[in-house]
C-alpha cells in the first residue's frame, strides 16, 4: 500500500488518532501537526529552493551510507541519533539501515517540505515491512533556535551520534542576499578592532552549528560526523581552548567535493568523540581509501598544519626581524588600475583614456603576477593618492589638476565603495601604504597559493612597484640585502617551516601571522655560512641589518 492511500484510509479519525497510528506503525511521532487536517492532506512540494539560503546540497544516499559505515566500523553503536539539519533525509535513512541499535532519532529542518518527503518515506518503509526505530521526532525549525542542551540533559548516559551536513555557506553570503536563516547576530568568535569588522568577521554557517553542538554535547557519550569544508575541522581544533569543546579522537576524512555535490570546494568528513581532554591533533585521511594523508594540530603550543614537517624545521619559528606588510587595497579596480595601449596611453578598466599626472602613476603586480625568482615587468598600472594611511587627500586638486579632475569624474563610483575603512577617511582614500609601498626594491609573496615561492621585486621604469592587497612584501633600500633575505626566504628549510604551517584550503593561504614567524635571522645562521656566494663581510653586515630591527 502505498503511504498516500494508507493515510486517506484513516480519514474518519481526529488528527490524534491518526497519530497515534501512525506511530504505532512507523515510530513516527507527530506526523501531522495538529493544525492540520486530512482534507488538506497534500504534501507540498519543493520548487523555487533557494540551495544558499537553505545550505540545500543534499547527501545522496551512497554516501550518507559510506559515512554510517565508518562510524560503524570504529565500533561505535548509537542508541539516539541527532540530526540537526537533515533535509530529505538520507542521513537518517542510511542510519536506519546501517545501525540496529538505535532507539529514538531526532531530525530538525528548516524547509517544511523535506520533512514532508522523509515522514512519507518513513511511513513507506514500514507499509514495505521494514524496520524503523520505536521512535523518530521530525521538526520543523531553525536549527538555531532548537534547545539542544535539552537533548543532551534527557539523554545523558546514553550513545548518541550526531552527523549530517550542516549548510555550506557563510553568514556574510546569507546576509548578502537578506536571508533570515541565521544566528542570532554575534561575534561568537570574539574578534577585536579591525578583524571584528572586515574578514575575520564572516564565518562559516557549518562552523557556527558545529560549535553550539560539540558544546552542548560536551559531556555526553558519543560522536560527531559531519560534512563540512575543511576549514571547520581546523578552525574547531585551533580554537577548542577557546570555545570550551572537548573533544577527542578527532579525525578528517577528506572527500570530492566536486564528485559528491558538484561544487568547487575542499571538504571532509570530520569525526570526533564527545568529551576527554582537549585534542592536539587531526588526522586527515583519504575518505575513499582509508589512506593516511597527515597530521596537523598543536606542537609544543604551536599550531601547524604538518606536524612532521614542522618537527623537522621548528627550530626555524620564531619572530621575523624585518615587518611584513600587505599590500595596497582601493576597492575600486575600474578606476585605479590601468593598462598602457599601443600607443604607450593609459587605459582604465572602463575603456577611458586616462591623461594624468605621472607622479601618481606606479608599476602594480598582483598575486597572478609573483612567481619568478626575479621580476622586473608588469602590465598594470595603479593611482596612489596617499604616501601614508590617512594622509589628507586635498593636495592632488593643488599639485596635480588632472589627476584630481579624473577623481572627481569617478567620485561616485569612488565614494559608494563599502568597506567600512573607508569611512571618516579623506576622499579617494586607499589602504594598507606606507613607506614600505615606495621602497626601491621589495621581497614579495602571494597570500592566494598552495605554494610559497618568494619574488625578488625590481623598480619597473624608474619607479618602485606596488604590490596589491594580495601580496605580502618586505621593503629594502638596497638590492643585494634584498637578494640575500629572497635566498634565505627561499631555502629548503624556509620552505619546510611555511609549508607545515599554511593550511592549503584557507582563503588566505599565506598571511602575514605566518610570515611574522620566518626566523630569518636563525635560516641566516643555518643557510649563509654555507653559501660560497656571500663573503664573510656581508654575512656580517646582513646579521648586523638584522639585529637592527625592521627597515620600515
Amino acid at each position: 500500500m502505498k503511504a498516500s492511500d494508507y493515510i486517506l484510509s484513516l480519514q474518519s479519525l481526529s488528527i490524534t488518532e491518526i497519530n497515534a497510528h501512525i506511530k504505532s506503525l512507523s515510530g513516527i511521532e507527530d506526523f501531522f501537526d495538529a493544525n492540520d487536517t486530512i482534507d488538506d492532506y497534500c504534501f507540498e512540494r519543493h520548487e523555487n529552493v533557494s540551495k544558499e539560503e537553505y545550505g540545500d546540497w543534499q547527501t545522496n544516499q551512497a554516501l550518507a551510507l559510506s559515512v554510517c559505515r565508518k562510524i560503524k566500523l570504529q565500533g561505535f553503536c548509537p542508541d539516539i541519533i541527532i540530526e540537526p539539519t537533515c533535509g530529505k533525509g538520507n542521513f537518517i535513512l542510511a542510519a536506519i539501515d546501517v545501525f540496529d541499535s538505535v532507539r529514538k532519532i531526532y531530525g530538525i529542518e528548516i524547509y517544511k517540505p523535506y520533512i514532508n518527503d522523509l515522514k512519507e518515506t518513513l511511513l513507506q518503509r514500514a507499509l514495505n515491512g521494514k524496520n524503523n526505530p520505536e521512535c523518530i521526532s521530525i521538526e520543523n525549525t531553525n536549527v538555531f533556535d532548537y534547545d539542544f542542551n535539552a537533548l543532551a540533559k534527557k539523554h545523558a548516559g546514553q550513545r548518541i551520534l550526531v552527523l549530517g551536513n550542516p549548510p555550506w555557506v557563510t553568514n556574510s553570503r546569507l546576509s548578502s542576499i537578506n536571508s533570515w536563516n541565521l544566528p542570532e547576530k554575534s561575534n561568537f568568535k570574539q574578534n577585536k578592532g579591525l578583524d571584528a569588522i572586515t574578514g575575520k568577521g564572516n564565518f562559516d554557517i557549518a562552523e557556527y552549528i558545529s560549535r553550539m553542538l560539540l558544546q552542548a554535547f560536551s559531556n555526553n557519550k558519543g560522536k560527531f560526523a559531519f560534512l563540512v569544508k575543511n576549514v571547520v575541522p581546523k578552525n574547531i581544533l585551533l580554537e577548542q581552548k577557546k570555545s570550551k569543546i572537548k573533544i577527542s579522537n578527532v579525525i578528517q576524512l577528506n572527500i570530492d567535493a566536486s564528485k559528491e555535490f558538484g561544487v568547487s570546494a575542499s571538504a571532509s568528513l570530520l569525526m570526533c568523540d564527545f568529551g576527554g581532554d582537549y585534542a592536539m591533533k587531526c588526522s586527515v585521511f583519504d575518505f575513499y581509501t582509508d589512506a593516511f594523508l597527515l597530521d596537523y594540530g598543536w606542537v609544543n603550543n604551536n599550531f601547524v598544519s604538518n606536524t612532521a614537517f614542522y618537527k623537522s624545521s621548528q627550530q626555524f619559528d620564531g619572530v621575523c626581524p624585518f615587518e611584513w606588510w600587505s599590500g595596497v587595497k582601493h576597492d575600486c579596480s575600474k578606476v585605479m588600475e590601468l593598462r598602457k595601449d599601443n600607443c604607450g596611453q593609459y587605459i582604465n578598466a572602463l575603456g577611458e583614456i586616462v591623461d594624468i599626472e605621472d607622479d601618481l602613476i606606479y608599476p602594480l603586480l598582483k598575486s597572478s603576477d609573483i612567481g619568478d625568482e626575479t621580476i622586473r615587468e608588469a602590465s598594470h598600472y595603479v593611482i596612489i593618492t596617499q604616501h601614508y594611511a590617512s594622509e589628507n587627500t586635498d593636495y592632488i586638486k593643488l599639485k596635480y589638476p588632472k589627476a584630481y579632475r579624473y577623481l572627481i569624474s569617478h567620485a561616485q563610483i569612488l565614494d559608494e565603495r563599502k568597506s567600512v575603512i573607508y569611512r571618516k577617511r579623506p576622499r579617494f582614500s586607499i589602504f594598507g601604504i606606507g613607506s614600505y609601498s615606495f621602497a626601491p626594491y621589495k621581497i614579495a609573496v602571494s597570500g592566494l597559493y598552495k605554494h610559497a615561492r618568494f619574488s625578488l621585486i625590481l623598480p619597473i621604469e624608474g619607479k618602485p612597484v606596488i604590490l596589491d592587497d594580495t601580496c605580502y612584501l618586505i621593503g629594502f633600500e638596497s638590492e643585494s640585502t634584498a637578494r640575500i633575505t629572497l635566498e634565505i626566504l627561499n631555502n629548503q628549510y624556509s620552505q619546510m617551516l611555511v609549508k607545515s604551517l599554511m593550511f592549503s584550503d584557507a582563503k588566505r593561504v599565506i598571511n602575514k601571522e605566518l610570515l611574522m614567524r620566518i626566523d630569518i635571522k636563525a635560516l641566516a645562521v643555518k643557510c649563509l655560512s654555507k653559501q660560497n656566494n656571500v663573503s664573510a663581510q656581508e654575512f656580517d653586515n646582513y646579521m648586523n641589518l638584522l639585529s637592527s630591527g625592521s627597515l620600515f
